[in-house]
Formats: C-alpha cells, structure tokens, sequence
C-alpha cells in the first residue's frame, strides 16, 4: 500500500522533473531522454541517456538494473518521442514524462511546437494522468514486477553503470543548498 509520504515524493519528483523539461526546452532547446531515482534516504540521481547504445528491451532491462543497484524507490523518465499516422504522414513530436513507484504513476504528455528555426517556441499539454494499473502503462514498469539478470547480465550493466557514474548527477534531497 502506498503511503501519503511516497505518494507525495511521486508528486513532487513528477512536477520538478517537468519543470527541468520545460526549462531545458527554453534554455537549450533540447529534451533529452533522462532517469531520475531516488532512494528511501532522499539520495536521488539524474542520468542523461542520450549517449546510451543499447537496444530498446537491453536498455530498459539496464535502467532497471541501474535503479535497483541505487536502490530506487520512485523514479522519473522522460523524453521526446515520435507519434502520429505513418499512413496520413502525419508525426509529431511529444515530451513524455512519467513518475512512478512500484505502485503508482502520474504521466504526462506535451506537444512540442516548433519555429521556422526549428527551435522549441512552446510545449502544448495533451493531459496528464495518474493510476495503479502499471502493466497497462509502457514506461512505468521500471519498478514494478520481479527482474532477473544473470551474472553476464550483472557484469555488462554494472560495468556500463560504473562508467557512465561520473557524468550522473547525484544529490542528497534532505542536505541543504
């Protein structure tokens, strides 16, 4: 059962991390696909994917790996992706971004809206929404559900993790500054 507290961290971790998206928008405009988690002791990193080779399904399986190692119990993952009718050839291009818990996820959806530069000019809300019903929802099972790896899995992704930490972002959210 989800308690007030966590469910109150799934809020806050999915407003400040949509906050970071809009603010890299306008500042860089870029919305680079990222993991954040953080452990019950308020320990939280922020994790750029974009430099991230792996395949889609060995991806996924790393950032599993990647959370339970840091010992996550709440995590954000956002990102721009493609949608639309490849029969009207008609696409466009939306932020995604989801937090979540074993239990629970709020994610959200913005159209991304471009200049003749071809720069970000705005991000248009397409809803947000929030439930428990996590096998039903692509990027939220980072959490949820029993993961195995096996000891060349362990090995390859603790290896790839040890290289990727000094570009991470670590932050203590009960330290001050």
């Amino acid at each position: 059962m989800q308690t007030f507290d966590s469910m109150e961290l799934l809020r806050e971790l999915f407003e400040e991390y949509k906050e970071w998206y809009f603010s890299v928008a306008e500042e860089d405009g870029v919305l680079p696909r990222s993991i954040s988690g953080i452990d019950a002791d308020g320990k939280q990193f922020i994790y750029l994917l974009d430099g991230l080779t792996l395949q889609t399904m060995a991806r996924n399986k790393y950032l599993r790996f990647v959370l339970d190692a840091r010992r996550s119990v709440v995590y954000a993952y956002g990102g721009l992706a493609l949608r639309g009718d490849s029969d009207l050839g008609e696409i466009e291009e939306v932020l995604d971004v989801v937090a979540a818990s074993a239990e629970r996820y709020i994610t959200g959806h913005w159209k991304v809206m471009r200049g003749e530069d071809g720069g970000i000019t705005s991000l248009m809300p397409m809803g947000v929404r929030e439930g428990d019903d996590l096998e039903k929802q692509s990027s939220t099972w980072f959490l949820a559900g029993a993961i195995r790896f096996t000891d060349a899995e362990k090995l390859k992704y603790g290896a790839l993790w040890d290289e990727a930490k000094p570009e991470v972002l670590f932050h203590d959210r009960n330290s001050e500054g």
